[in-house]
Formats: C-alpha cells, sequence, structure tokens
C-alpha cells in the first residue's frame, strides 16, 4: 500500500513549509495537525524546555498538559519552554472532579495550573477523566459547571472540553448535550472503537484531539513485522499518524513527545501530510481488518450484541485486547490499555454465566478468551 494524494475532507492550512493547522471544531482555533502531549516528559529540565521550544519553533501550537502527569510535574516542566511564547499557543489544562467537586475547589485548581504554567489564561480546559456517569457531579449547582462558566466570563477559560474513556456511545450522549467545544479520546490503528463517537464529534462542529496517535510509541520505529503486513511502503509512525489525520473529523493528533528528536520527526511527517500526502484511510483500514481477521479466525466485531453484561464487564473492550495480544504480540500493550478499566468493569466480576456466547452472533469462546485474559494481567 503505497501513500498516495487524497483529498481528506478537513481543512488544512499551511503557515509555512513546517506545520499545516486544522479547526478545532466550531471554537475558530487552530491547531497544528500535529500536537504534543506532555504527559511523557522527563527529569532533564534542559531537555524538557529544548523540546518544547522545538515544538513551538517548528509551528506546533496545541500543548496538553495537566498538573497530575509526571507526578505532579508536567506543567512545571512544560512552562519554562512556553516563557515568552504563549499568545499565539493553545495550552489545555485539565482538572477531574468528584461528588466533592465544588465550584470553589474547582476554580481553584484551574488557577493553580495557571499559576504553575505561567499562563493568564486557557484558551480551553478540559474536565478530565470523564463520563457519563459523572454528569450529575458537573451539573449539579455549585459545581464545575458553574466554575467553567464563571472562568468563561472573565476570560480565564474560552473553551471547555472533556477527555476520558467511557464507552463511544456515552460519549456521544456526553457532546450531544451542547456543553462541549472538544473532547480528547483514544484513537489510533490498533484502538478505533471511538469512530462513531468521532464521526458525530464532526457533524456536531465539536473539536476531537486523538490522543494516542501512535498507542504509546507502539506504531513508532521499529514495527517492521506490521509495515509488511500492511503493505506499507512508509514507515510505521508515518503510516499511524496518517491514518489519524486522515479521519475528516480529527482536529489533531496529539502525541507523547521526549525529545528534540521526536519533535523533529513528527513536525516532518505533518508537513508531508499535509501537501496532499495523505495515507489512504478506507484502504488501509480495510487492509488491517483482513490482517485482523487472518490471526484471529473468528474475529470480534464490536457489535455490542453481548452487552450489557450482566456483571457489567465490558466485554468488547476486552476482546479487542485479547486480538491484539493473540493476534498482533502486543502483550505489553494489552495489559497497559487495560489496566485503568474501573473496577465495576473489571473481568474479574466475571462469573461464566454464558449469556454473553448465547448472545454472540458468532458464537466466540468470549468466556475462555476472558480466562485467557486473566491470565495475561496476572503476569
Amino acid at each position: 500500500m503505497s501513500v498516495t494524494p487524497r483529498a481528506n475532507g478537513h481543512p488544512l492550512h499551511r503557515s509555512d513549509a513546517t506545520m499545516v493547522y486544522r479547526a478545532l471544531g466550531r471554537t475558530g482555533l487552530e491547531v497544528s495537525a500535529v500536537s504534543m502531549g506532555c504527559m511523557r516528559l522527563g527529569a532533564d529540565q534542559d531537555a524538557n524546555t529544548a523540546t518544547v521550544a522545538r515544538a513551538i519553533e517548528l509551528g506546533m501550537n496545541y500543548f496538553e498538559t495537566t498538573r497530575g502527569y509526571c507526578g505532579g510535574q508536567c506543567q512545571h516542566r512544560v512552562a519554562p519552554g512556553l516563557r515568552g511564547q504563549t499568545p499565539h499557543l493553545v495550552v489545555s489544562g485539565k482538572g477531574g472532579l468528584g461528588a466533592d467537586t465544588t465550584e470553589h475547589s474547582f476554580r481553584r485548581e484551574i488557577e493553580r495550573q495557571l499559576d504553575i504554567l505561567g499562563v493568564s489564561h486557557f484558551k480551553f480546559y478540559q474536565v478530565g477523566w470523564f463520563s457519563w456517569g459523572q454528569m450529575p457531579h458537573l451539573l449539579k449547582r455549585g459545581g464545575a459547571l458553574d466554575a467553567l462558566r464563571r472562568a468563561q466570563d472573565e476570560g480565564l477559560v474560552h473553551h471547555v472540553g472533556f477527555t476520558g474513556h467511557d464507552s463511544p456511545e456515552n460519549f456521544i450522549r456526553c457532546i450531544e448535550t451542547g456543553l462541549f467545544d472538544s473532547l480528547t479520546v483514544p484513537y489510533n490503528l490498533f484502538h478505533r472503537s471511538y469512530e462513531p463517537t468521532i464521526r458525530r464529534a464532526g457533524e456536531l462542529g465539536v473539536g476531537v484531539v486523538a490522543m494516542g496517535p501512535v498507542a504509546g510509541g507502539l506504531l513508532g520505529d521499529g514495527c517492521e513485522a506490521l509495515e509488511r503486513e500492511l503493505g506499507l511502503e512508509v514507515p510505521m509512525v508515518e503510516a499511524a499518524l496518517g491514518f489519524v489525520l486522515s479521519n475528516p473529523a480529527v482536529s489533531t493528533a496529539c502525541s507523547g513527545m521526549t525529545s528534540v528528536a521526536m519533535v523533529e520527526q513528527n513536525a516532518d511527517i505533518a508537513r508531508r501530510l499535509g501537501t496532499g500526502a495523505a495515507i489512504d484511510y478506507e484502504a488501509l483500514t480495510a487492509r488491517l481488518d483482513q490482517l485482523r481477521q487472518r490471526l484471529d479466525g473468528g474475529l470480534c466485531t464490536a457489535c455490542g450484541y453481548c452487552q450489557p453484561c450482566p456483571q457489567g464487564v465490558r466485554i468488547p473492550r476486552y476482546m479487542a485486547e485479547h486480538l491484539n495480544w493473540k493476534g498482533f504480540g502486543l502483550a505489553a500493550w494489552a495489559r497497559r490499555s487495560l489496566a485503568g478499566v474501573p473496577t465495576d468493569q473489571s473481568l474479574d466480576n466475571c462469573n461464566r454465566c454464558g449469556q454473553c456466547e448465547e448472545k454472540c452472533p458468532q458464537r466466540l469462546p468470549i468466556g475462555d478468551r476472558l480466562e485467557e485474559l486473566k491470565g495475561l494481567l496476572a503476569t
């Protein structure tokens, strides 16, 4: 499969030979096609400052931050590289919420993050680790939404987004409320479950930040076997970013970067993709599906007929990671991906009642695969 010129349906605005920009939904903001996630910055502050500064120099203008990353040091590590550069940048903050979150506590978190970063405002601020079940906490009187709206009135926050790992269906419900200007969800060659959510966001004018476009580095350099399987004529990292950016509703591919070299590589890929040499999205998707079919035999299509599970197990998610493990040999990826599943959705709750297998159109051995995953996660 070659890289061929393809109109991807999303406006790209070239400012120079290095970077291209895409609309962040209806916000009026334009963000660099490839942007910098800051959760992986290390302890070497000189290296962090150089990495952030080089990203800005090459045209990256969106930086994803929150106070909790890097052991509470993320924004401290980002701030020196931003100094004196912030007026034209889109720097996001992020704060979580719970039943005890008040307007006062959420406001204090916004102000604290502004102070650490040394910026006067957030062009958009995200409700972090969000789910549909937390909507009452967001909407309650004297809660986080009141804090956000007041901050918007005062110019401290311009736009409101959210990020999290809830089901695609629940995130569609979230964006259909009209409360949010953007959402940030995982999206890459191996994690496509949010495609319906991303498509709906595009229809509604909600900006989409695709996090993990190279799967935490898994789809970076050194994937020659997968490149051969997919018939790629470009490096895996370029195919991975091209795949994400060829989705017309994606605003930016937000990748964790830890070095100047990584920034330069990603900026160069963004430049090439922005000139019209985009990955053929449909062809690559079809080839990936064929590969999954061949490797797995009985392929879980994530149709959802097995849901709801009486014990609350998120069966399609576990089945997808079983395929990544058994089909692609990605044991470490599967472990890492499943580590954040909430306790009430854990496969440990499975009691082998068999209802999912009775409802599965393909009669897949779901129970056996869940047991295999238990063994994987125990190692």
